[in-house]
């Protein structure tokens, strides 16, 4: 389904510009993880025990530098389940853990990847952030950096990033 999909957009015949929103429906089908919404996040994200909620970003080190939602630790995207259970379960007991990377897909993957450890560990419960990175930044969600705030997100590549919207 993602490889027809992927092959519709490269070739123009499906639309001049891919959407977003089509994009997450295909990885939903294709990887059926519980998916959580950007507005869902950022709500849990501003409550008193966010602390319970461990974000991976599960990009490329050079996508993780440019910026990141806060709080946010970096997954390599080709971690196998044990090097993800040897890096992280010691962090991971009575945690919701949150994959995303730039829309979703590869963070879906590594999520499928190291479900079962991830419980195994003690985590609560495992979800995809549905429209990853790029659809919190076109929300206007915050975005850091080593640094500080930042108002920018790493475009993966010219055809990838078609999919931010700029702002006006």
């Amino acid at each position: 389904m993602i490889t027809i999909l992927l092959l519709l957009l490269f070739s123009g015949t499906a639309m001049a510009q891919p959407t977003l929103a089509l994009i997450e429906s295909t990885l939903a089908l294709k990887h059926p993880v519980a998916q959580l919404k950007t507005d869902s996040l950022a709500t849990r994200l501003s409550t008193p025990d966010s602390t319970g909620v461990l974000l991976f970003d599960v990009r490329r080190a050079d996508e993780f530098a440019v910026s990141r939602i806060r709080g946010a630790v970096r997954a390599d995207p080709d971690l196998t389940a044990d090097g993800f259970a040897r890096m992280f379960a010691g962090a991971l007991k009575e945690k919701e853990l949150v994959f995303y990377c730039s829309v979703g897909y590869r963070s879906a993957i590594l999520l499928e990847r190291v479900q079962q450890q991830a419980l195994d560990a003690g985590a609560v419960s495992l979800a995809n952030l549905r429209g990853g990175i790029f659809r919190w930044y076109n929300e206007r969600r915050p975005l850091y950096d080593g640094t500080g705030k930042v108002d920018t997100v790493h475009r993966y590549n010219a055809f990838w990033g078609r999919l931010l919207k700029k702002e006006d």
